[in-house]
C-alpha cells in the first residue's frame, strides 16, 4: 500500500528506478547462489529487502560471495549508467544501494561477508566477538549521523534505517540468547 502510494505520488519516476535496483541487487543474490551450488527455499519480502532461505547452508567463501554479488551488481550497473545519457538517477540509486549493504552490520551483505571472512581465517567465535563491536559501532555512528540529519536538514531517513538496525540487533541477540 505504501509503494502504491508512493508512487503515485511519484513525478520523477524515482520508485520504479528504486525498485529496478532493489530487484537487481536480489537477483544478483540469487544468481550467485545457484551458480555456488545452493538452491533457494523460500524468500521473504521484508520493509527493507529481500531475505533468502536456503534449502541447505553454504559454506563460508560460498556465502560471503553469495553476499557480495548483490551489491556487486548494484556497483555493475552504477558504473554502466553513469555513462548513459539520462541515466545519472539510476547509477546513484545503486551507488547508495550496494554502499549501505556492504556496511559491516551483521545483517547487511556488508557484514555477512566480513562475518564469513573472519569465520575462514579465525574462526566462527572470533567472527562473533569483532562482528558485534562492529555492529554496535556502525549503528552508534549510524544513529548520531540520523539524529544530526533529522535535526539539521529535517531528514529522518538516516534515523529510521538506524533504529532499524538496532532493533533486528536487538531481535538477532535475543534468539541467540534463547
Amino acid at each position: 500500500m505504501l509503494m502504491a502510494w508512493l508512487n503515485y505520488l511519484d513525478r520523477t519516476l524515482i520508485v520504479p528506478l528504486a525498485l529496478t535496483a532493489c530487484v537487481a541487487h536480489e537477483l544478483g543474490h540469487v544468481i550467485a547462489i545457484y551458480l555456488l551450488g545452493g538452491a533457494i527455499k523460500e524468500m521473504h519480502l521484508t520493509v527493507v529487502g529481500a531475505e533468502l532461505v536456503l534449502e541447505r547452508p553454504l559454506g563460508y567463501w560460498q556465502e560471503g560471495l553469495a553476499a557480495l554479488a548483490g551489491p556487486g551488481g548494484n556497483l555493475l550497473l552504477a558504473l554502466i549508467f553513469c555513462n548513459v545519457s539520462r541515466g545519472l538517477t539510476f547509477a546513484g540509486l545503486n551507488l547508495v544501494l550496494a554502499l549501505f549493504n556492504l556496511m559491516p552490520v551483521g545483517r547487511l551483505d556488508g557484514g555477512r561477508a566480513l562475518y564469513c571472512t573472519l569465520a575462514l581465517l579465525a574462526g566462527s567465535s572470533w567472527a562473533d566477538r569483532v562482528g558485534g563491536w562492529l555492529d554496535s559501532l556502525c549503528t552508534v555512528g549510524a544513529l548520531a549521523a540520523g539524529l544530526l540529519l533529522a535535526v539539521v536538514w529535517r531528514n529522518p531517513t538516516l534515523l529510521v534505517v538506524a533504529l532499524w538496525l538496532i532493533v533486528v540487533s536487538w531481535k538477532g541477540n535475543m534468539t541467540r540468547s534463547r
